[in-house]
């Protein structure tokens, strides 16, 4: 009897520990979908594009779901609304990114600056923003300015609310250990911005070879107090993906455009101690891409994570907040 009495204890207590409730304290959001919250559309902004009217455009993103309206403009948020979306979902605060894709002008890429900074501004502290430059120029009788990036991201330097730059390497067609990114990356270690850089396979048909995260431990070795901040996570490479942010003090994997619960397992065991043995749930932070998924379904995923409370807050909340809300 004593012993059946101990056995439906333990039933009892795996039971319980299996329907524990979901954590319930703040979330950071730290990768909001930039060219869908703003203004209302307004095409001067370099993150507009007419990719309906395009035949190659049309091309590449035919792999891919686009919520554009025809034409290529985007049915765009309001502060507010994004605000009260962040309400609903209980997520405390939030990065939106700047995105531009292919080549503009300065004019329109100064525009979305202009934008985001105001969205920042306008919403009580609540939101940050990264920047992002010009794409590299390409072709034997392109002229490479180096510094042009450097150039913009120091004239930006101390508006309210910048806490990062954005590259992305796959549209862009150049992986980040190229040189032409190494003198933006020294001016954001200079003005303490993090490095945002796109990773993994691109949904659209962009090349995926730059996306490869390996590249970025160039990057990190030669820039060993720069935040690098991985997002997307780096699919099909997530055992590297892993290994960069287990082997660098300032890597880390963001995991914005994956639902929680189709983390890759490699993550999900980095982030439970359970990756040889290391603790991996000071390198990651939860980000939704927002409006691309859905926010509300994609905090409560987060939430009802199976990590160790302190391990989950570090994760959806302290370890963004601590890096891009200083």
């Amino acid at each position: 009897m004593e012993q059946l009495f101990a056995w439906m204890k333990d039933i009892f207590r795996y039971a319980s520990a299996g329907s524990s409730p979901m954590y319930d304290g703040p979330i950071c959001d730290a990768f909001l979908h930039g060219p869908w919250i703003g203004g209302p559309g307004k095409s001067t902004r370099a993150d507009v594009v007419p990719w309906t009217d395009d035949r190659r455009l049309r091309r590449v993103m035919g792999t891919f779901h686009h919520p554009d309206q025809p034409g290529g403009v985007a049915p765009r948020r309001s502060v507010a609304e994004v605000l009260a979306e962040m309400d609903a979902s209980g997520v405390h605060n939030g990065v939106v990114a700047a995105k531009v894709y292919y080549p503009t002008t300065i004019e329109a890429l100064n525009a979305l600056h202009d934008e985001l900074g105001m969205v920042a501004g306008a919403s009580q502290g609540r939101l940050r923003w990264i920047a992002t430059v010009m794409p590299p120029e390409h072709g034997p009788g392109s002229y490479w300015d180096l510094m042009q990036g450097p150039r913009i991201i120091r004239a930006l330097a101390g508006l309210p609310g910048l806490v990062g730059v954005h590259i992305t390497p796959s549209p862009w067609g150049l992986a980040p250990n190229d040189r032409w990114y190494y003198p933006l990356y020294a001016a954001c270690s200079d003005l303490g911005l993090a490095v945002y850089a796109y990773v993994g396979m691109p949904g659209p048909l962009w090349p995926m070879g730059p996306n490869d995260p390996t590249h970025l431990d160039d990057v990190a070795l030669a820039f060993p107090d720069l935040p690098i901040i991985a997002h997307h996570i780096g699919d099909p490479w997530n055992d590297m993906a892993v290994r960069l942010a287990a082997r660098h003090a300032n890597y880390y994997i963001c995991t914005s455009a994956w639902s929680p619960k189709a983390y890759p397992k490699a993550l999900m065991e980095f982030m439970a101690g359970r990756w040889h043995g290391t603790k991996g749930a000071d390198k990651v932070l939860f980000a939704s891409d927002y409006p691309l998924l859905d926010l509300g379904r994609a905090v409560a995923a987060a939430r009802a994570m199976k990590l160790e409370d302190g391990d989950l807050r570090r994760v959806l909340f302290d370890n963004a907040n601590r890096l891009l809300f200083r």
